[in-house]
């Protein structure tokens, strides 16, 4: 009987410690899908960068189905949008995000991981109207800045869905790894009462 106990526990474990990593999973960026209906969290120096819902010129929504994304469409120069967050130093991270543009002349697209190099350089880009996701392997520094910046004289471009998660894994929310431990500790109590009723 015993045996059976222990293994009911071992199998609980392993179904739990399975299927976490989807629950576990952690964007250190604030409002990184604009679910708020607007750009808090991000600084902005751009003139025509806003969030919008539902259709809008060629886009008929967000990428994720919640329906807010970012419409972009500075004229004349690059506007600039940008979020500084807190990370670990030498941590492997994956910079992501989804960008859909319909290739209007003259217009831009770059992204940027801490001001230096553009991890994305695009000119007149043309992904037809649908959302493109484009992801890049970082390295944190303790404190990073990622950066977009845009323009496109004529109309618009679309991006949603900004990420930078622990790369190949997922952080553990505490509460996540509370409500794992209770679980544990209920479903111990019934074994124990069943195996001292057994004796």
């Amino acid at each position: 009987m015993r045996q059976k106990a222990l293994l009911a526990v071992v199998a609980l474990v392993a179904v739990l410690l399975i299927g976490a990593p989807t629950a576990f999973a952690t964007n250190l960026l604030t409002n990184g899908s604009f679910q708020n209906g607007n750009l808090s969290g991000w600084n902005t120096s751009c003139g025509l960068c806003e969030v919008t819902s539902g259709s809008f010129y060629a886009y008929s929504g967000g990428q994720d189905g919640d329906g807010f994304y970012v419409i972009m469409g500075d004229v004349g120069s690059d506007g600039t949008f940008s979020q500084t967050f807190s990370d670990t130093a030498g941590a492997h991270y994956t910079f992501s995000f989804w960008f859909a543009s319909v290739g209007d002349n003259p217009s831009d697209f770059s992204a940027y991981w801490d001001g230096g190099t553009a991890l994305l350089s695009l000119t007149n880009p043309n992904t037809g109207a649908t959302w493109s996701e484009y992801s890049y392997s970082v390295t944190g520094t303790g404190s990073d800045t990622i950066s977009f910046n845009e323009r496109d004289d004529p109309a618009y471009m679309a991006l949603d869905n900004v990420s930078v998660s622990p790369s190949g894994g997922t952080t553990p929310e505490p509460s996540s790894l509370l409500l794992l431990g209770s679980g544990l500790l209920t479903v111990g109590g019934v074994i124990r009462k069943k195996l001292q009723a057994n004796r």
